[in-house]
């Protein structure tokens, strides 16, 4: 269908494209929201602080926010790209998933205590899991002309949902945290629901034909009933009981999912250049991460009669400046591809990145500027840094082969887990040495994934024909 291969809102493509961006926005808001209805400050109150109404420190709200989402993330992600490799339908994969977390959303309203919020968010990031190994599949099958840039476009999510969650804020101060639990669920929930009204209408989808395969193969291991001879067939002994040998069956079953997964995503990671892209991604996962958790506290200690305007200027520039580097990225790398670089355009890209980004990361925090010469730092970082993920997913998914594209988004999704060790290790650092430890150690991580991003560069082929065929 030649509509397919343009960017018009009436191409179906690109429909998709629009509901999974609105479904992460979802997943970004809901899982950043607890960010900010949390208020440690003496003049807070129950109504308006999550953590005064339930009774918990700072340190309970660290494992919170990192861990407590992040490992059950982390091992769901691994069985949700096995998932999504099976999954018939991608795109209505990720509307359950959506459904399933904003249901979580709305129900941390009732949360009682800590420890049923805390396992609330683990269950949140168990659904959530599901997102990217569903979407970036579909979307690099939709555009093979224009992977990066796709998926780019996508990744505007994670800067328009950081920016909605800031409006909880507000919501907090109005309705209160338990109410804005609710609203946010809601929200979620409808922009959910729009998988199940536009489809994908192409004939058949890779992973439609892979299950077409599988299904027509005889399994050895199940038999019709009544059917006679044939290897495998299941015999039934008289006067046997049934319970035992369904126990017997479900534990078969999820030990070999369980090898299954396991076998899936070490078959994802067995290409060097996907080894690279991991590496490189979790260096900069702990980059992002670090200035996530960090960079507020930082700027208190260094600017303390700045805050206020440090906030406008923060939340501008994540969801003005990161929003135009991701799609500025994708561009960028797509437009580089296609002069024939192929699928180490994106490496390449990402390297050039990481490297202009250390530099300027250092001048944010650079004692020696004012507050404003520092905000500008950070523009520029914003700008450089945050246009890496649509070029680094293009490029992991031309690394892999195509029935093993969930997997790897699985993988790479899980080290966002990884990448939390950076923040959780500043926080065992003297108050006074925080900021400096926060300045060298984001520096170092941009310097390191521009290395990997290089490595990967170096190992991918100088182009790639299947990954410029037209779209089915």
């Amino acid at each position: 269908d030649g509509d397919d291969q343009g960017w018009s809102l009436e191409s179906p493509r690109v429909q998709v494209l629009a509901v999974l961006l609105l479904i992460f926005v979802g997943n970004q808001a809901c899982r950043a929201l607890p960010f900010y209805i949390v208020d440690f400050g003496p003049n807070a109150v129950p109504d308006h602080a999550v953590n005064v109404a339930l009774d918990f420190s700072s340190a309970q709200y660290a494992l919170l926010a990192t861990f407590g989402f992040t490992v059950p993330f982390t091992l769901a992600s691994l069985a949700a790209g096995a998932v999504s490799d099976g999954a018939k339908d991608k795109l209505q994969l990720s509307g359950l998933a959506g459904l399933g977390w904003s249901a979580v959303t709305a129900s941390m309203a009732l949360a009682g205590s800590y420890e049923a919020l805390l396992g609330q968010r683990a269950v949140l990031g168990v659904f959530q899991a599901a997102t990217n190994p569903a979407a970036l599949p579909l979307i690099a099958e939709l555009f093979p002309d224009a992977r990066a840039t796709a998926a780019a476009i996508f990744g505007l999510g994670i800067y328009l949902g950081g920016g909605l969650a800031s409006l909880g804020a507000s919501l907090d101060d109005t309705i209160g945290w338990r109410g804005a639990f609710l609203v946010f669920g809601a929200a979620s929930a409808l922009a959910s629901l729009l998988a199940f009204v536009v489809t994908d209408r192409r004939p058949a989808s890779r992973g439609v034909h892979l299950q077409r395969e599988i299904a027509a193969e005889p399994s050895p291991r199940v038999a019709a009933p009544g059917a006679s001879g044939g290897v495998g067939e299941k015999l039934e002994v008289p006067g046997a009981s049934s319970e035992e040998p369904k126990q017997q069956n479900l534990l078969a079953s999820l030990a070999s999912g369980c090898q299954d997964v396991l076998s899936k995503a070490a078959e994802a990671t067995s290409e060097t250049p996907a080894r690279w892209l991991y590496a490189a991604a979790l260096f900069r996962f702990c980059a992002g991460f670090a200035i996530l958790v960090w960079l507020p506290p930082a700027i208190r200690t260094r600017f303390p009669g700045d805050i206020e305007s440090f906030a406008v200027y923060n939340s501008l520039i994540k969801a003005v400046a990161g929003s135009l580097s991701s799609l500025a990225g994708g561009v960028a790398a797509d437009s580089l591809r296609s002069h024939g670089l192929g699928d180490k355009a994106g490496a390449l890209f990402c390297a050039a990145s990481a490297l202009l980004a250390a530099p300027l990361w250092f001048g944010v925090l650079d004692p020696s500027l004012s507050f404003d010469a520092c905000m500008g730092f950070l523009l520029a970082e914003y700008l450089v840094a945050e246009s890496w993920l649509g070029p680094a997913v293009a490029t992991l998914q031309g690394a892999v082969p195509e029935e093993r594209r969930g997997t790897a988004q699985g993988v790479f999704a899980a080290l966002t887990a990884l990448g939390n060790a950076l923040p959780a290790a500043l926080g065992l650092l003297a108050p006074a040495d925080l900021v400096d430890g926060l300045q060298i150690s984001v520096a170092v991580c941009y310097a390191l994934s521009a290395v990997c991003f290089l490595g990967a560069a170096g190992s991918l082929p100088e182009d790639t024909p299947s990954s410029s065929a037209p779209a089915p």
